[in-house]
């Protein structure tokens, strides 16, 4: 379990194709002494095993359902990605509760500054909106994020400097990709209220 709080960002060292997912292995200075082989991290929001670990890098494997739901199929060596370790008892439970489950991939509509913060617009597929609630949480390539606004087909966030500087959203631009997660609170909320409008494996991971 994760907060969305990240913790640095890791260069991506290599990408080898493994059957229909994708075997990475990613360069950052959280990993030694923190990640041991089988535990999980959170690669922009993605959650992924680690299978080896040399010093300052690790490796895992996307597998062909992980890469097919996630910005992992665009990823290119020499990028940089959001990278978040799991929470332990000791953990301030700040953000709010992520799980590393990306629901669908959005696209970003618009990215603009207005006085000293951000504005993030995002295109997602509209059956999601159900999940969506000004003022609610939801995690973009692994990051808590308040969401300001809501329509059917985008949604809006307010992004501080902070944020920028310590995440990969200071690189990103219209057009670019980002995972989504939305909040598992409100998953369940509206799982148990009755209304479903169709059951979780009819809904698509994504239109783009």
């Amino acid at each position: 379990m994760f907060t969305g709080l990240i913790q640095g960002t890791g260069l991506v060292k290599s990408i080898v194709p493994a059957g229909g997912g994708k075997r990475i292995t990613l360069e950052w200075d959280g990993f030694a002494g923190k990640l041991v082989p089988g535990a999980s991290a959170a690669i922009d929001g993605v959650c992924l095993s680690a299978e080896e670990i040399v010093g300052n890098t690790a490796t895992f494997t996307a597998v062909e359902e992980t890469v097919r739901r996630t910005t992992l199929k665009y990823l290119k060596v020499g990028d940089r990605v959001n990278i978040e370790l799991p929470l332990t008892p000791q953990s301030f439970l700040d953000g709010h509760i992520v799980l590393g489950h990306i629901d669908c991939v959005g696209r970003i509509s618009s990215f603009k500054p207005v006085g000293a913060q951000y504005i993030l617009e995002i295109e997602y597929p509209p059956e999601y909106q159900k999940f969506l609630v000004e003022k609610g949480s939801i995690a973009i390539d692994g990051i808590s994020l308040t969401v300001v606004n809501v329509s059917n087909k985008k949604f809006s966030c307010a992004i501080i400097p902070e944020t920028m500087k310590r995440t990969t959203l200071g690189q990103k631009s219209a057009g670019d990709y980002v995972n989504l997660e939305f909040d598992i609170i409100a998953k369940y909320v509206w799982k148990q209220s009755g209304n479903p409008d169709r059951d979780d494996e009819e809904i698509l991971p994504s239109y783009f």
